[in-house]
């Protein structure tokens, strides 16, 4: 085992992203300055508004383990409370004992400790991950082969650009293992970039693009 790796988890993300020449001291020092000023925002999505790499922050989030629980982000925004977030822990333990599967933020949903909003933003949070609107986007097919037009249907996944120098995907329910898999698919010579967006904008945006009554669908 890496005993060096171990001491660098008891470190900040910040100090790791400086070691690991990610980014610079004095990139440090003005996220710093920007999270005092920018209350309730995380150092990774501040660094990403300034224009570092999502995958490199990610990869750090991940290889650190610094990336916060989303029922725990939960708490830090006041959104539940430490009684909540274990009664929902421990309800999720047992839908597991029987075969059934639940995100934890949805399950909270359900028992109406939070709003799908809330959960959205604490999503945003725990996966590094913006939230956009793309509510007037139509879903282009040229666009969804870059990842595959079956997968991106049954991952709900809307591809907004593809560049030489990126690309920039939407998704509704995205996972650590999902992100994963797209950026080791993808980013050959591209950085691969994800944006959160509501379901019900997901499925318009795939619709406008696969419905052949929609005349959006042509493209």
């Amino acid at each position: 085992m890496d005993t060096g790796s171990n001491i660098k988890k008891d470190k900040a993300l910040g100090e790791i992203l400086v070691e690991k020449n990610i980014i610079s001291r004095s990139h440090l020092d003005l996220a710093l300055k920007r999270q005092k000023q920018e209350k309730g925002k995380y150092l990774g999505q501040i660094l990403f508004e300034m224009g570092i790499p999502q995958d490199k922050i990610n990869k750090a989030l991940d290889i650190f383990n610094k990336r916060k629980p989303i029922g725990q982000i939960l708490v830090d925004m006041a959104v539940i409370s430490e009684k909540q977030l274990e009664e929902a822990l421990d309800k999720q333990k047992q839908l597991r004992k029987k075969g059934g599967r639940k995100p934890l933020g949805m399950l909270l949903v359900e028992m109406g400790y939070t709003t799908y909003h809330d959960y959205l933003n604490a999503l945003s949070k725990h996966l590094n991950i913006p939230i956009i609107s793309i509510k007037e986007f139509s879903a282009s097919s040229s666009l969804q082969k870059a990842v595959g037009e079956k997968y991106a249907e049954q991952n709900k996944i809307v591809v907004l650009e593809d560049s030489s120098a990126k690309i920039k995907l939407a998704m509704a329910e995205p996972s650590a293992y999902i992100m994963d898999e797209l950026q080791r698919i993808l980013s050959t010579s591209k950085s691969v970039e994800f944006y959160l967006a509501s379901p019900i904008e997901i499925e318009s945006a795939l619709k406008k693009s696969y419905d052949p009554f929609s005349l959006s669908g042509y493209r």
